[in-house]
């Protein structure tokens, strides 16, 4: 059903002589010409699970999934409203089947055309070739308008050719000789150097200046919509007024705050009594990151229902991770998923942590990326489906799922600043496939960036995927968080600002940096002179308050309440024992300074 929900039912009898569960697995080709567009020759769209089915049981099975799965981004068609770039069905036949694995799938799609199963190759010696189990579908016309609402070409620079003609070959189903040959350098040209020097964005005096410290009376509690029993129904919709005066309150070394080390910070607002605190960790809470776990709670919220003090019988509890994400993707079993996820949100109510980075939503590209035990597969539909089910879980209990490291990460080491090469087509169809589905939903309601570049920009800082693709697209209307800053020049504020990425993870080395910390005096300047980026900062904000609103933060908030950050011992001996640090460093420096100036005297 183009534009639509869509569907197939399916049934499935247990041939066996033991009672067990089975996974329906739809699988979809589409049409492809050589020459033309690239397509998958086989694609995963959906998948749903039996229920246990003693020997010679049956069971229909419904799969639903959505048609714009199997549309191909084609990058150079021109819609109606003369933008370039569009998902595309082509006209042509198109095939769905059910199999055991893609190899099994596409087996039965091409018994099917051929009306024989003679010269087709079995993976292993159980699969099984049926053409019965696939169905074809015919559309008559050419649709580039449907899935393509607000989309436009929005990654140029992301593939290495338009930078160096010929510098890649990518393999085609036209020629599979093509894309083996190995690059093994490349000299950056001028173009490429204005991403590689950090100068996708500057500083302009223009505008009025922006308001902010405003006395609206104004909370965030305010934007909540009660029902008459004073429970939580909903928020004041993003596009009303009334966020814009909330965020007019926020005062200007706040939003500074926010801009540098926004998880740092722990999104605190004081004018307009909002925080959130966040953790990392794609399978669970690890009590190494949440330390005594009472430290989240604060004597003033000793009335809410999950509070934990000190003296509570549970304090010194501590939580246990889940299995690791492609063990759970191989359940395909969304219901246990999303019910791992409740208990992430169980853990978030317990620990008063609201938000996690996580889950880890990359693909498997490389079997030496040592981050893939936080990825759920190959896959990127099947991750799809499974960030979804975990982010509905915990939403359930209010917390909020933050899908990382948005996008193209590959590797664990020498990340930081890595320029990832490819094409828009395989960016949107692999790599953003994954995020997408949890996304334009807005059941997930962060995001985490990654550290590498896409082409030569910086992916924290990529304007045409966090805001065209991510806002414009998507609708994503939650908050977005750089990783930790491991690279302050290249992972810069000014351009996360700009592009729409939020606020920086961490405050890791603006101090000594180039661009300097945003708080420094004459960064203050360029940036009151500026009115475009304190809008932007206003906005990035404006995201991270209304996810905020819509999340376990607001358990037992008023209008009255008050943030106040408290120091626990540990954190306070920290300080002490840095500052103490620091006295030995300079006086140790000026006794070495005083040395060298007598030995010179004498």
């Amino acid at each position: 059903n183009i534009g639509g929900e869509s569907k197939a039912v399916v049934k499935v009898t247990n041939t066996g002589s033991v009672a067990g569960k089975d996974v329906v697995q739809l699988y979809a080709q589409a049409p492809y010409t050589e020459g033309g567009l690239e397509k998958a020759a086989i694609q995963l769209v959906g998948f749903a699970k039996t229920g246990i089915l003693a020997p010679n049981a049956s069971e229909e099975v419904t799969v639903e999934f959505d048609a714009k799965y199997v549309a191909s981004y084609d990058n150079t068609a021109v819609k109606e409203n003369g933008t370039v770039g569009a998902w595309v069905l082509d006209a042509g036949d198109y095939y769905f089947a059910v199999g055991n694995g893609a190899h099994e799938a596409l087996n039965n799609v091409l018994a099917n055309k051929l009306g024989s199963d003679e010269k087709l190759i079995k993976a292993t010696e159980d699969e099984v070739i049926d053409a019965a189990r696939a169905k074809k579908l015919t559309i008559n016309d050419r649709d580039i308008e449907t899935y393509s609402k607000n989309v436009e070409n929005a990654l140029t620079g992301s593939d290495i050719n338009e930078f160096i003609p010929g510098a890649a070959e990518y393999t085609t189903r036209a020629d599979w000789t093509k894309g083996w040959n190995t690059v093994t350098g490349l000299t950056a040209t001028d173009d490429m150097m204005t991403g590689l020097k950090n100068l996708n964005s500057a500083f302009t005096e223009n505008g009025t200046g922006e308001v902010w410290g405003a006395q609206n009376g104004l909370t965030l509690a305010s934007v909540l919509i009660l029902n008459d029993a004073g429970e939580i129904e909903g928020l004041v919709d993003i596009d009303d007024p009334m966020w814009d005066q909330l965020v007019d309150e926020v005062t200007f070394d706040e939003a500074l705050a926010y801009v540098e080390k926004g998880a740092n910070m722990q999104f605190q607002f004081n004018a307009v009594g909002s925080y959130l605190t966040v953790k990392d960790g794609p399978i669970g809470f690890v009590n190494d990151q949440v330390p005594g776990y009472t430290t989240n709670w604060s004597a003033s919220q000793s009335d809410e229902p999950t509070y934990v003090g000190p003296d509570n019988e549970y304090a010194e509890w501590y939580m246990a991770v889940m299995p690791t994400e492609p063990v759970v993707a191989a359940t395909f079993n969304t219901e246990l998923v999303e019910r791992e996820g409740e208990l992430f949100g169980e853990d978030s109510l317990w620990s008063n942590v609201i938000s996690s980075m996580g889950p880890g939503l990359n693909n498997h590209r490389a079997t030496y990326c040592s981050r893939n035990h936080e990825y759920y597969s190959e896959d990127a539909m099947l991750t799809n489906i499974m960030c979804v089910a975990v982010s509905l879980g915990g939403s359930h209990k209010g917390m909020m799922m933050e899908p990382k490291h948005f996008a193209s990460n590959h590797q664990e080491a020498n990340r930081s600043g890595v320029c990832t090469f490819n094409t828009e087509q395989a960016i949107r169809e692999i790599e953003l496939r994954g995020f997408q589905g949890c996304l334009d939903t807005n059941i997930a309601r962060g995001v985490m960036t990654a550290f590498n570049r896409i082409g030569t920009v910086y992916a924290g800082g990529h304007y045409g995927l966090l805001t065209q693709i991510l806002r414009n697209e998507w609708g994503f209307d939650g908050f977005m968080i750089t990783d930790a800053i491991n690279g302050p020049e290249y992972m810069n504020w000014r351009d996360v600002t700009f592009a729409g990425g939020g606020g920086c993870l961490t405050e890791n080395g603006f101090e000594t940096s180039i661009i300097g910390q945003p708080s420094a005096a004459n960064n203050q300047k360029l940036i009151k002179a500026d009115t475009a980026f304190q809008q932007a900062i206003k906005q990035n904000i404006k995201y991270a308050l209304y996810a905020i609103a819509g999340s376990n933060a607001m358990n037992g908030m008023t209008s009255d309440t008050k943030i106040v950050r408290v120091y626990p011992w540990w954190e306070k001996t920290l300080y002490a024992v840095n500052a103490v640090t620091g006295v030995l460093a300079l006086g140790a420096c000026a006794w070495y300074i005083v040395s060298v100036l007598k030995k010179k005297e004498q």
